[in-house]
Formats: structure tokens, sequence, C-alpha cells
């Protein structure tokens, strides 16, 4: 009871930030500013790509491992830099490489290690949700609504086969990827109106999600 209220309080903060940046976007003052910002950072960028491009991989990887910094929020900036596509690929492949990461802690540094990173009573919560022998749709959505520092730790912890969880990231954080995506190009052409609208509809997907969730769950 206590995961689903958890659970719940996420897809609501999730929502309501995109909404709050949709606001933020129509705000002339403010988007003004973060236009500045955007400039200056693709000026830096294109003095070093490969050291821009292997600093946002870095970024997007610890955003998929802790819960303290999101890497949509660079959005804007990677899609003014490398493009819609580039942007997509770089920040796939960050969220792949830091669900791996973090499998990898669970499974071979152990659950002490994981619990320190994201907290014991987190951990101990989310771990009775899923097991090794969990059915590949079940650990799809488990992957698709928990928060996404999560599942890998609980998974590698497990001991999940890792070619199924592989799969299942890559499978869960395309869609996510690309709303990302989507949404940092509505900021830089300040569509504030595609802001509430997402941020509304994260929310609605979100709750499905995990009323689908529940339901397998029991089964």
């Amino acid at each position: 009871m206590i995961m689903r209220h958890r659970l719940q309080r996420h897809i609501l903060i999730i929502g309501t930030l995109i909404i709050i940046a949709g606001l933020f976007a129509a705000s002339d003052t403010l988007h003004d500013k973060t236009g500045e910002l955007i400039i200056w950072t693709e000026a830096a960028i294109s003095e070093a790509p490969l050291l821009g491009m292997l600093l946002f991989v870095l970024l997007a990887m610890v955003s998929a491992m802790v819960a303290f910094f999101s890497s949509a929020l660079l959005a804007p900036i990677a899609v003014y830099t490398w493009g819609k596509a580039g942007c997509l690929a770089l920040l796939w492949l960050g969220w792949l490489l830091g669900g791996i990461a973090s499998f990898c802690i669970g499974r071979f540094l152990g659950r002490s290690v994981a619990a320190m990173i994201i907290g014991e009573e987190k951990l101990s919560g989310w771990e009775r949700q899923v097991s090794e022998h969990t059915r590949f749709i079940h650990v799809l959505l488990f992957q698709a609504t928990v928060p996404s520092e999560i599942p890998g730790y609980v998974l590698g912890i497990l001991r999940y086969p890792f070619l199924l969880y592989l799969a299942v990231l890559a499978i869960t954080e395309l869609p996510y990827a690309v709303a990302v995506v989507y949404l940092g190009e509505s900021f830089l052409e300040r569509n504030a109106i595609v802001f509430i609208i997402s941020g509304v509809a994260a929310i609605l997907l979100g709750v499905i999600l995990l009323r689908i969730f529940k339901k397998v769950a029991r089964r």
C-alpha cells in the first residue's frame, strides 16, 4: 500500500513538473534567459564536441541510477546542439548504460551497496513486487511504472536473467526518450500547450499503467 501511494505521488509529480515547464516556456523573460543559456552551452560544446557527447551520456546514465537528477532537464540543450535524432540516441544510450550499471551493482556488489544508493526502505518495498521467476510482461510493467532508478537494482539483486532485463530496459526507455526529445523541441519552440497536454496525459497514462501492473501482479 505504501509503495502504491509513493508511485501515485511520483506520477503526479512528473505530470505537474511537465505542466510547470510549459508555463515556464510561456514566460517571455524566463524563456529568453533559458535561450541564452542554451546558446552559450551549445557554443561551449562545439569547442569539444566529443567531450560534450560523453558528458551528456554520463549525465543521462547517472539520472537512470539516482533519483536526485533528471537528464530530461538537459533535453532542450541536446536537441538544439545535436538535433532530435542525436539527442534521442544519446539519451537512450545513457539510460541503457545507467540501467545496466544499476543491475550490475545489485547483482555483483549486493543488496547493501544498492541500499546505500537508493535507500533500504525503498529497496525492500519494491523487492516484494517481483522475483527472478516473474513473467516478462510483469517485469515490463514494473520497469515502465516504477521510478527509473529502482528496477535495475531490484532485478539485479534477484538475479533476474540479464538479457531479458536488457530487452525490458530497451523497450520501456525508448518511448520515454522519444517523449523527452519531443518536449525538448516543444520548449525550444515555446509550445506551452503541448507541455500542459503532455503533463495531463502523463498523469493519466501513469494511472492506467499502475492499474494494469496491479492486475498482473495479482494474477
